[in-house]
């Protein structure tokens, strides 16, 4: 996609899709209501203002810097998500999504390690 493309044309190809995907799964579970209580539709919107402006941010990163350090900051997202998990809902994690994570850490992380060891030999 490069620099030339306008950031929010992959925003907005993200929502659509997205869109899509929940009107069909809607439609095949035959869900088609809204969350009775007003605190849900709120909590619901907020996911969609948050997820929106976090693909931004992605996508601007990428944009700005090469693919491997975002993609290792990107892994953040598997930590904290165990954090909230913890905090809010007061649940801890399995020793099966430990190891989920651990697997995506440890991967993407070799990866950006042998990219940045690659480039720094070169030079």
């Amino acid at each position: 996609m490069g620099k030339s493309v306008h950031y929010y044309l992959s925003v907005w190809y993200y929502a659509v899709i997205g869109l899509i995907e929940c009107v069909i799964i809607v439609f095949i579970l035959s869900e088609w209501k809204l969350p009775s209580c007003g605190q849900d539709r709120w909590m619901l919107m907020l996911i969609a203002v948050l997820g929106i402006t976090g693909q931004t941010f992605l996508i601007k990163a990428l944009q700005i810097e090469k693919a491997g350090p975002v993609a290792l900051t990107r892994t953040v997202d598997v930590v904290l998500a165990f954090f909230f998990q913890f905090i809010f809902f007061n649940r801890a994690p399995t020793w099966w999504s430990l190891g989920g994570a651990l697997c995506v850490v440890l991967s993407t992380s070799g990866v950006a390690l042998r990219k940045w060891y690659d480039s720094s030999r070169r030079s």
